[in-house]
């Protein structure tokens, strides 16, 4: 697969309290597990979310999310979580998913966007509020994503 963006792989297993009563992955649990992601990706570029952002009275509030389910997940099985950046702005940031079984088995994908707010719930534009975050995230960003095209889409965060 030709990747051009810099991806985070998180691998887990899925556990019976990620599964309903049929012991199915439960719908809703892809969206804590992009959560997961999103919180790894973010500690990758160097920025953890809580130190980062939220420390600092921004929050990276949802506005959409979306996942498409593609093959069923069961207790103990092995599943990695590819996590990327899929734009970045001064007021907005969105993160794209895939969720695969082993083997490569497409099982899900999803998105999910977010406006960065202060702590009165305002929007902030980062780049003029927070410069220095702003900066690093944008450079970090732009560097990752450097580093996958000059290797033909080979590495990951």
């Amino acid at each position: 697969m030709n990747r051009t963006e810099a991806r985070y792989d998180l691998d887990m297993i899925v556990t019976w309290g990620d599964c309903d009563a049929a012991g199915i992955s439960y719908y809703a649990k892809n969206f804590d597990w992009f959560t997961n992601g999103r919180m790894r990706l973010l500690e990758s570029y160097g920025l953890p979310y809580m130190s980062a952002f939220h420390h600092q009275g921004i929050s990276l509030v949802c506005l959409t999310a979306d996942c498409q389910y593609k093959k069923m997940l069961r207790p103990e099985e092995r599943v990695t979580l590819s996590t990327w950046i899929s734009s970045l702005t001064r007021s907005r940031m969105a993160f794209s998913y895939q969720l695969y079984k082993e083997g490569g088995v497409l099982a899900a994908e999803g998105m999910t966007t977010h406006a960065y707010v202060d702590e009165h719930g305002q929007p902030v534009n980062l780049e003029k509020r927070h410069p220095e975050l702003w900066n690093q995230l944008t450079e970090t960003h732009r560097q990752r994503s450097e580093q996958v095209r000059e290797s033909g889409g080979s590495p990951h965060a």
